[in-house]
């Protein structure tokens, strides 16, 4: 049986073990999230006001190199550290294999170690120090990346109140044993000591000050007020002194780390007895920055992560082999000039156009990664970095791979009307909750603590304001420029235009605004009743007493908000809805008392949705295994309708409409009539989030993908991400994606592109392709059931069902000086040609049955072309009949088509998308083309089955910089 702690986290297996305590892997129930517990069976011997400051401490920790620290409980005699899960290896069980990583590699770890460090170090008022820093508490991540682990409040847990601050041996610095070879240094007259205030761990600071309330003057030379300490320590219970670590000892065992993974062996206990690092195992300035990290004395060492981090990054230009190489090379190059200069600058030319070709290949890929999160700006710099500047003669030409790059980044093929990806937002630490304005102008973001106010159209940070230390803490706009949330000071009113607080009330978390904007309730999860503020002047006008009943709150409400709580004040504020921790649910009328509507004076539901709309009141709830929709009639005090389902139910409702979604479905429910409209429709798989504006929908499903849906329940697009999407909001013209995990949101924004629409037509009427006539005066669309024939008006021109459409062979749409026609095949050899002007059938013959490979050529000025059923395409110069390229073979060809210099290849895939490529005279692709259905006149011609057919002419290279330029 799986143990639950703190009733809100399950135990699943032990993970690890040590002198620190137990670590187990486990669940966060209300998340679904993983998490580490460490369990530690010490004695806690620290007073709960000042431990509980050091955890909110950790808690406010977020690194991309740390884990993240999300609560502190004490179960039976067991205190629990819970965290973040990091996928990976620990380097003590790659050490463990006799797995040695390279000496680039190890300074790349050791770069982003120093960085969590320098953080750990930095934070205020005076730092926090890991303590323990060794091969297996840093995590290699699947993505090559590292975090260093174990950071926690262990040392906050002493027996019998003395500190013992653990420690591994090899890796541990001298002052860990209490040796102070400060006073025994190599060169006294050499002392750093322009350092702010010494820098101890926390947990020391705060046992210190306690020691010094029991000891008193046995304290010498020690400022114990707000925790400051003198370098040479602080009494012992014995009365002797005990050296103070400070940054310098992390540093030392970062560096009694590193020794570790270049040598294979762990360094002597003994600093004294370390030896160097040979040649035969790292290069000589990576030994003497090994060899000052584990300096017996501090002040001989480097003195913060910084300085350390900066001594590998000058290794480029003192590593002795680097400048031995330089040397060799700039002799060789005097040599070569003499002898053979002309040879030797074609060969330098050479040799930087191939460095520079790399280069840019590597840039591509990293725009291309850039463009798969969202972050469109970072994807275009990206690819403008790969294209160089012609300026030169060493600089390569042009690389296919680059040029593609800038135009899936700028988007300029891509014609469909939708949410495109614009921006990622990034954030100090992973959002707890995200929120926009009614007219998508402004965006919300809460953090550790913080909120941030974004100015949608710039994408630029307009505030950053402290929220209460709780997930649960609110933000909620009162229009584009307003906002009312859970400061630290009380519920806040707040104008985004002055910048400045209109009003503060009391300390709430959970908020509440009437659909009018003129009534706000707040209540904290310690209080039975809630407050209601006017929202104008922020004058309390009343109270709505709970009678002993309290909102649902997890057990650590740090780690996020699990929702699952309705408080929802109507249209003008006269009745609020609640649900309460033994799973009752009541509308109260803040009017007449005497007409609150109980809905469940109590349940065994864990989980409520719920909101008003007009004079009727929506809610879903669940529990294991089951989920309930009810409506309310508020006028008539009727329990109108209602279903349940084995689906997890998500429910919006406002002035706006009634929401819900269950499983795969999402309807729009009509409280009056009882109808339900589809608004989305995700097959096989279920729904997790969703938000509607404007007849929009953004819809997160639990395969971690987001998809949007037009008006009429129709797919415009989906992206996948690679969590779930937590957070989805829609409003105006933004969308909003984010996960919890991520410390990072993907900013959408609605495009329009019918200023290049070239005709409209009924987007009910199924066809497989467009196309446009020779003389451009219609369009025609058809597939093996029929066809129809459109002028450029959109008028419809008229309209066919293909006879034995089951034996169809082949289609092919032909377009010459002599007019235009659709070539429809049949199996037994007959062909019929079928006018696109007016549809009329212009021919009829019969023939040999065709091959079934579907075997086709297809010609340029200087190639031919040849494609089969079940083989890539293959391309052959005309002249010589030599086989020079092969083309796309996950898909079938359907047509190719020279403009100019370019060579356009339009396919069908086996997903049945129809899509294009833009090739160069090497048949390189310099573009994906989405949609295309056909080139007319050198203008690329896009069906999006959305009832529009546009187009684009070809965008030179030079036109894309100037476009990459504007966005940069």
């Amino acid at each position: 049986m799986s143990q639950i702690i703190a009733g809100i986290y399950e135990i699943q297996r032990q993970i690890g073990s040590g002198g620190g305590g137990i670590v187990y892997l486990g669940r966060h129930l209300r998340l679904e999230k993983q998490v580490v517990l460490k369990a530690d069976r010490r004695t806690l011997d620290t007073r709960p006001e000042v431990l509980r400051r050091e955890v909110d401490m950790l808690k406010g920790l977020s690194h991309r190199y740390i884990p993240q620290v999300y609560d502190f409980v004490q179960e039976d005699g067991v205190v629990y550290t819970v965290m973040d899960f990091i996928e990976g290896e620990s380097f003590d069980k790659l050490l463990g294999r006799g797995l040695l990583p390279s000496q680039p590699q190890i300074i790349k770890w050791a770069c982003q170690l120093l960085e969590a460090l320098s953080y750990l170090h930095s934070r205020p008022p005076y730092g926090i120090l890991h303590g323990d820093i060794k091969p297996a508490n840093i995590m290699l991540r699947p993505d090559g990346d590292i975090c260093l682990i174990d950071y926690n409040i262990a040392l906050a847990l002493g027996e019998n109140g003395a500190v013992k601050a653990g420690f591994s041996r090899g890796y541990a610095s001298p002052e860990h044993y209490g040796a102070d070879e400060n006073n025994q240094s190599r060169n006294p007259a050499v002392r750093i000591s322009n350092r702010k205030t010494p820098q101890v761990s926390m947990t020391e600071t705060i046992k210190a000050a306690e020691t010094t309330q029991t000891l008193g003057k046995k304290v010498p030379e020690t400022e114990c007020a707000a925790g400051h300490f003198s370098s040479s320590g602080v009494s012992s219970k014995n009365g002797g002194y005990a050296v103070m670590l400070d940054v310098r000892s992390d540093i030392y065992s970062l560096g009694a780390t590193l020794y570790h993974l270049l040598s294979g062996h762990r360094p002597a206990q003994n600093a004294k007895d370390v030896t160097p690092l040979g040649a035969d195992v790292c290069s000589p300035e990576v030994a003497a920055i090994i060899r000052k990290a584990m300096e017996p004395a501090p002040d001989m060492r480097f003195q913060s992560a910084e300085e350390m981090i900066n001594a590998f990054l000058q290794l480029h230009r003192s590593d002795r082999r680097v400048i031995r190489h330089r040397r060799r090379m700039a002799v060789s190059a005097v040599l070569l000039t003499m002898v053979f200069l002309i040879g030797g600058i074609c060969c330098f030319t050479g040799l930087k156009q191939m460095e520079q070709r790399q280069a840019a290949l590597t840039l591509a890929e990293y725009s291309a990664d850039s463009l798969a999160v969202g972050n469109v700006t970072d994807a275009v710099n990206k690819a403008l970095q790969a294209i160089p500047s012609g300026r030169s003669i060493f600089e390569a030409p042009v690389t296919s791979q680059a040029q593609r790059a800038l135009t899936e980044a700028l988007g300029v093929y891509d014609l469909s009307d939708g949410f495109k990806a614009l921006k990622t937002i990034d954030l100090p630490s992973a959002p707890l909750k995200i929120e926009i304005s009614p007219q998508g102008s402004c965006l919300a973001a809460v953090y550790a603590y913080e909120v941030a106010l974004f100015d949608l159209d710039n994408q630029k940070r307009l505030v950053t304001l402290p929220i209460q230390k709780s997930a649960l803490a609110d933000v909620l706009f009162l229009n584009e420029n307003e906002i009312l949330y859970a400061g630290v000071d009380g519920v806040t009113a707040f104008d985004l235009e002055t910048l400045s607080v209109r009003w503060t009330g009391e300390v709430a978390a959970t908020l509440a605004v009437s659909g009018n904007r003129a009534i706000a309730a707040a209540v904290n999860t310690d209080r039975d009743c809630a407050v209601l503020y006017r929202v104008s002047d922020g004058c309390i006008i009343g109270e709505k007493d709970f009678k002993g009943r309290y909102l649902p709150a997890a057990a650590n409400d740090i780690f996020a908000d699990p929702g699952g709580v309705v408080f929802s004040l109507n249209e003008d504020g006269s009745m609020l809805a609640a649900s309460f921790s033994d799973g009752g649910l009541t509308l109260f009328n803040l009017e007449n008392p005497e007409e609150d509507l109980i809905i469940y004076e109590e349940s065994d539901y864990i989980h409520f949705e719920g909101g008003f709309c007009g004079q009727y009141f929506a809610f879903a709830a669940d529990k294991s295994g089951e989920s309930i929709f009810g409506l309310v009639d508020i006028a008539e005090s009727v329990y109108m309708n209602g279903y349940s389902s084995r689906n997890n139910l998500l429910l919006h409702a406002d002035e706006q409409g009634i929401y819900l979604s269950d499983g795969n479905l999402l309807v729009r429910f009509d409280a009056q009539t009882l109808e339900e409209t589809e608004m989305a429709y995700t097959e096989n798989v279920n729904i997790t989030a969703f938000s509607v504006d404007n007849g929009y929908v953004l819809a997160a499903t639990e395969d971690n993908c987001f998809s949007f849906y037009d008006s009429g329940a129709n797919l415009m697009s989906t992206e996948s991400c690679n969590e779930n999407c937590d957070f989805v909001v829609l409003a105006g013209n933004y969308a909003v994606v984010g996960n919890r995990n991520e410390p990072a949101l993907r900013l959408l924004k609605l495009e329009n592109h019918s200023a290049a629409q070239l005709l409209s037509y009924d987007a009910r009427y199924p066809h497989d392709e467009a196309r446009i006539s020779q003389n451009g005066q219609t369009a025609m669309l058809f597939s093996y059931q029929g066809f129809r024939i459109y002028n450029m008006d959109g008028e419809l021109l008229a309209e066919a069902e293909l006879p034995d459409k089951e034996q169809i062979y082949d289609q092919q749409f032909i377009k010459n000086t002599d007019g235009s026609w659709l070539e429809v095949t049949w199996y037994d050899g007959a062909k019929r040609c079928y006018s696109a002007a007016d549809g009329f059938l212009i021919s009829e013959e019969a023939g040999e049955a065709p091959s079934k490979d579907l075997y086709e050529e297809f010609y340029t000025q200087q190639y031919r072309i040849a494609s089969s059923l079940h083989g890539a395409p293959e391309v052959y110069d005309l002249e010589s009949g030599r086989l020079v390229a092969v083309l796309e073979e996950d898909a079938y060809l359907t047509y190719v088509t020279q403009v100019e210099n370019y060579i356009i290849t339009e396919y069908i895939s086996a997903a049945g998308e129809r899509y294009g490529l833009l090739l160069n005279d090497n048949f390189e692709v310099l573009a994906y083309l989405p949609g295309l259905c056909d080139v007319k006149e050198g203008m690329l011609v896009f069906d999006y089955e959305s009832g529009n057919l546009r187009q684009c002419r070809l965008y030179s290279l030079g036109e894309l910089l100037a476009l990459g330029e504007t966005l940069k």
